[in-house]
């Protein structure tokens, strides 16, 4: 129903209710006394009185009472009826006064009159407060309903859902609204599509890129072996080898740009299974030989969830970033708790910035002591991805140095 139907009908309802009530309250009447018709009941008493009529048939008959001068309570009731306002008339024979004729006043009339008057009363405020009512309905459900639907249409457009649609009712007062708006759902969607497709290109060329790559920086490398072992010369020894540095570097920054992306279409898979955590003790005899590593204490022997491959790349990026950064021993030490497995990597290097911390495992971001450092920020990255595939948590702090805190999950 339209809002002008809904006030038209509020205003014909009301005028009709206004109608009623004068109607009602006009055909009212006051039945009061009249005069004429009580001097003849009177004239009538009279004569049958001088007839000989018994004075109890007059009363019965013409609704009355006869009060003789001689009855014992003629000064009480003559005083009761002169207080209750009734007609009071003379009985009179001979010109002596013999008592008194008493017409009680009609009060049943105004009692009835009041009673008609609340009835009225009644039924007129029932009637408005039903179209008071049937107002408010109307209101909820052509306006305030669909107001609702669309706060939260317009709340699920926000977040981001745009799967469910809104549902049309042409015939409302919001029905044009809800059209449109189910229509920019809608183009939102293709667009959010359309997005999501080009993204997904644009990383998949990335991939494919960082993956050809891969196999001409691999035969520099090879070809930098081969000439450091058959070159004579120191001095042409050193240029390979300076080569055969800066081609590493490559390879681990595309390495990383290559999982960061596959990480992001989804395709780098992380499948923890229970191994026994002296797979720790293999990983880090491998890396002995390249990092300056002192294990503290003695690792406990249980059982963890982890997948060994990505478990070996998060802490070689740990080891790569300690020697790169801070240049000092690396100390490892373990610690065993009721549900994990704790491992700490901490250097002595110069510390990441208080305002630092919170970030250096988004992303592609960089510490200000990584200024003059080559690297992409994708390490930590990478390796927090990678922990929580396993179920486990990487956590970093300061404390007189970078302190990497790992937590393996016990199966």
């Amino acid at each position: 129903m339209k809002l002008r139907y809904l006030i038209l009908l509020v205003n014909i309802s009301l005028c009709a209710i206004i109608l009623y009530c004068t109607l009602q309250l006009k055909s009212l009447e006051y039945h009061a006394d009249y005069l004429p018709m009580v001097n003849d009941r009177y004239m009538s008493v009279q004569q049958g009185l001088t007839k000989g009529v018994s004075a109890a048939t007059l009363m019965s008959d013409y609704d009355c009472t006869i009060l003789p001068v001689s009855s014992p309570d003629y000064t009480s009731v003559l005083y009761e009826s002169i207080d209750d306002g009734d007609i009071i008339l003379d009985y009179i024979q001979d010109d002596r006064l013999l008592g008194k004729i008493i017409f009680e006043r009609n009060n049943d009339s105004f009692r009835n009159l009041k009673d008609q008057i609340l009835r009225i009363c009644f039924v007129t405020i029932g009637i408005l407060l039903l179209v008071i009512d049937f107002t408010i309905l109307m209101i909820y459900l052509q306006i305030l309903r669909p107001f609702r639907r669309l706060k939260n249409f317009a709340t699920n457009l926000s977040i981001g859902n745009l799967d469910i649609p809104l549902s049309m009712q042409k015939d409302n007062y919001f029905g044009a609204f809800t059209e449109s708006f189910d229509i920019l759902r809608e183009e939102l969607k293709k667009a959010r599509e359309s997005e999501y497709q080009a993204n997904r290109s644009k990383k998949e060329l990335v991939a494919s890129l960082s993956h050809d790559i891969k196999t001409p920086v691999a035969t520099i490398n090879a070809l930098c072996e081969i000439l450091e072992i058959k070159l004579q010369s120191d001095e042409n020894i050193e240029k390979i080898k300076t080569i055969h540095q800066k081609s590493n570097m490559i390879d681990h920054l595309i390495s990383n740009m290559f999982h960061a992306t596959l990480s992001e279409l989804q395709i780098l898979k992380v499948t923890p299974i229970e191994e026994p955590s002296t797979v720790l003790t293999d990983i880090l005899h491998d890396m002995e030989q390249i990092y300056p590593i002192r294990v503290q204490n003695e690792l406990p022997e249980c059982l963890i969830l982890c997948d060994k491959l990505r478990l070996t790349q998060v802490i070689d990026n740990l080891l790569t970033n300690s020697a790169k950064y801070a240049k000092t021993p690396i100390h490892i030490s373990y610690q065993e708790t009721k549900d994990h497995l704790l491992l700490e990597v901490r250097d002595f290097g110069t510390t990441v910035e208080d305002l630092d911390l919170p970030l250096v495992c988004e992303k592609f971001y960089r510490g200000g002591n990584a200024v003059a450092q080559s690297g992409s920020g994708l390490g930590l990255y990478l390796s927090k991805q990678f922990m929580e595939g396993m179920g486990g948590e990487l956590r970093c702090e300061k404390d007189h140095g970078f302190v990497v805190h790992l937590a393996l999950q016990k199966a």
